[in-house]
């Protein structure tokens, strides 16, 4: 197995091991241990640790304060150059299901993106729309669901190009490269995903304007907040970013 393989499974399995559930799951396990061992001292410490962890890391103040520093990095693209030659968005997540419409195959984050996307590319002259992302476990390639989505939503063909090989932003960088050559392109992503995002294409020396999207951090004029599913999402989205930024310079480390 190459050793790009390898990097791209350990950082998998480290990233879901190190989400705010993941953490709160095991630091039951933990306190399930002591209580098995008849330590109750220690495990009434983790349980209440575990429990505190996850009712924090559900709540929307907390979440949305993680996550306002990766999504106010890039501010949205509202004035679009015209010397751009393509619009790229980034892959994401769907699942194959020919009893569901398209729009409920492909993950939300992968729809606000190619919407987005779709958006940008209507503002600009002969620009084309990358659509990027391999099949994984499922058994159609994403770019292909967002090409098909894409020509749905009124893109010509002729205007996508789908890329089927890459596996995560990393490899969407490199693959860019022989696409774009020299040509100025917009990079449409998620708003937390966007500065880890640039980083990896700056590496790469690619240099595209970015385009955020799907910003989750909207500070809720409500002020009654309790932990909910949804502050626990905002909560891993930016922990998953956060991860992906130190896993970056572990890999930059190791070049």
């Amino acid at each position: 197995m190459e050793m790009s393989s390898i990097l791209f499974i350990v950082k998998k399995i480290i990233s879901m091991l190190l989400t705010p559930l993941s953490v709160g799951l095991m630091l039951i396990l933990i306190a399930l241990y002591f209580l098995y061992k008849k330590n109750l001292k220690m495990s009434r410490i983790f349980m209440i640790f575990s429990l505190l962890w996850i009712a924090v890391m559900s709540y929307t103040p907390f979440s949305e304060l993680l996550l306002t520093p990766l999504e106010s990095h890039y501010p949205a693209l509202q004035e679009f150059p015209q010397d751009i030659g393509y619009v790229l968005v980034l892959g994401a997540g769907h699942t194959t299901n020919e009893n569901l419409p398209l729009t409920s195959q492909l993950g939300r984050s992968a729809m606000f993106r190619l919407a987005e996307g779709i958006r940008i590319l209507r503002q600009l002259d002969d620009a084309k729309l990358i659509v990027s992302g391999y099949s994984g476990t499922d058994p159609t390639p994403h770019a292909l669901m967002q090409k098909n989505m894409a020509v749905l939503l009124g893109v010509r063909e002729e205007q996508i190009i789908a890329r089927y090989a890459p596996k995560d932003t990393r490899e969407e960088a490199v693959d860019a490269k022989t696409v774009v050559n020299n040509q100025n392109f917009i990079l449409v992503t998620s708003a937390s995903h966007m500065p880890r995002a640039m980083e990896i294409f700056n590496d790469e020396g690619l240099y595209p304007y970015a385009a955020p999207t799907y910003h989750l951090a909207k500070h809720s004029e409500d002020g009654f907040f309790f932990p909910d599913a949804h502050g626990l999402m905002k909560s891993e989205t930016a922990m998953h970013e956060y991860i992906g930024m130190l896993w970056l310079e572990i890999v930059r480390l190791v070049k």
